[in-house]
């Protein structure tokens, strides 16, 4: 995750003085589209991994073979069934994120959004490829092909916006070559059997007996993302009313923000695998070991975050943009502040979700997923706004974290035998 957060913060810096902040801007506006399209992959990632992992703590090769060919079919699928519609759909979407009356930051939406979908089957395979590989011991693979991601991607940013002057969407083709290097190294790592599933014995299939238990466990991811998503869309809907200034500076915030959020993200998934394959292995012990870890890495690390933008906005402003309006600045500063005290929750809210949906509690993991992203938000944005106007806007997202750890953080230890006892982690 480092090196895809490193490259992303390249991105900006390369892209901020070259295209300005709208060009940077129509990046940060993408963001919650991204976050809808990983919302497809993230249940067939999760549940499969989890799937694997149990399976190989159980010794159960043949289901591992199984997971692999049904989920690399179906991500295949989708991704390809959304990358054609691509010419018709880029320019209705990047109108509806920037709004039709911003004209330049439509455009830039649009460029980017074109290679970004073009190139979708490739990111989930990625996605779905890198967590399988982890997921079977070979975490080691699945960095190396991020950080040849990486390298393309800062590269090519470098030639073709840089070099060649092609702007927004010379930075979305370097990210999507990315993308081909990455899950052109995995096929690789794979096709030479070091895996305990083979390219040699694979099938084209959307045919797996253990669908049910695969959704289920990765319905929680799909809540999580859509609801996040929709959270981010009505912010940015709300900012409409109050000019172009907050849009833009939204979209700076959500750029930087998708960025810091990567080594939460990171935990999650460095805990799923040994939580799984201690799940089939009946070790409840390590289980809660890495829960006990990963939760206390989270909080420490958010708190570090949430300082980052309360005490250091300027500098997150001067990184990524050079626009010197004293009007845009203020706005950045304030909402770096109040945005960034999601933090304080995020990280912790994506353990326990993890650790639910592992432990087969995806009704409690949906429930979080859905007031973090969506109810708390939507709730946030009918009386903040009305209470303290902008910075209302920008603590709704903050207030619906901290409030969803609160809720479910305190019921779970009211309950703790039936969420923490030997008999509660057990294979599902």
């Amino acid at each position: 995750m480092l090196s895809s957060t490193v490259h992303q913060v390249i991105n900006g810096i390369v892209l901020g003085p070259q295209v300005g902040k709208e060009g940077l801007a129509a990046v940060g506006l993408f963001g919650p589209v991204v976050v809808v399209l990983v919302a497809f992959a993230l249940p067939i990632m999760i549940g499969g991994g989890v799937l694997i992992g149990k399976s190989l703590g159980a010794g159960d090769y043949e289901k591992v073979q199984q997971v692999f060919q049904f989920a690399t079919t179906l991500v295949l699928v989708i991704g390809g069934s959304i990358a054609v519609t691509v010419p018709l759909s880029a320019g209705v979407l990047a109108r509806f994120l920037a709004g039709a009356d911003h004209a330049v930051l439509v455009d830039y939406t649009s460029d980017y959004a074109f290679w970004q979908l073009v190139s979708l089957p490739l990111f989930f395979l990625n996605m779905v490829w890198g967590n399988f590989v982890r997921a079977d011991n070979a975490p080691k693979a699945a960095r190396n092909a991020s950080v040849l991601a990486a390298a393309v991607n800062i590269m090519l940013d470098l030639f073709l916006v840089v070099w060649l002057g092609l702007g927004v969407e010379g930075a979305s083709i370097a990210t999507a070559l990315a993308f081909l290097s990455g899950s052109a190294y995995l096929f690789v790592y794979i096709l030479k059997g070091k895996t305990h599933y083979r390219f040699s014995s694979f099938r084209f299939t959307l045919r797996l007996s253990q669908w049910r238990e695969l959704t289920k466990t990765g319905m929680p991811s799909f809540a999580s993302e859509i609801a996040f998503s929709s959270g981010l869309l009505l912010i940015n809907q709300r900012l409409t009313r109050y000019g172009a200034v907050p849009i833009a500076a939204f979209g700076l915030i959500n750029y930087a923000s998708f960025i810091l959020i990567r080594p939460f993200t990171a935990a999650m998934i460095a805990s799923l695998p040994v939580i799984s394959y201690n799940i089939g292995a009946g070790r409840p012990d390590r289980v809660l070991a890495m829960l006990r870890f990963s939760l206390t890495f989270t909080f420490v690390l958010g708190g570090f975050m949430a300082l980052l933008g309360v005490l250091l906005p300027g500098y997150l402003v001067s990184l990524f943009s050079e626009h010197k309006s004293d009007t845009y600045r203020q706005v950045l500063s304030q909402g770096f502040g109040l945005y960034f005290l999601l933090f304080l929750a995020a990280g912790p809210n994506y353990i326990l979700g993890a650790y639910l949906q592992s432990t087969g509690k995806t009704t409690l993991s949906i429930l979080i997923n859905l007031m973090k992203g969506f109810l708390l938000v939507v709730a946030g944005l009918a009386i903040l706004p009305d209470l303290a106007g902008l910075p209302g806007v920008w603590l709704s997202r903050s207030l619906a974290e901290i409030l969803t750890l609160l809720l479910i953080g305190l019921y779970m230890l009211y309950h703790k035998r039936k969420f923490f006892g030997e008999r509660a982690i057990r294979p599902v």
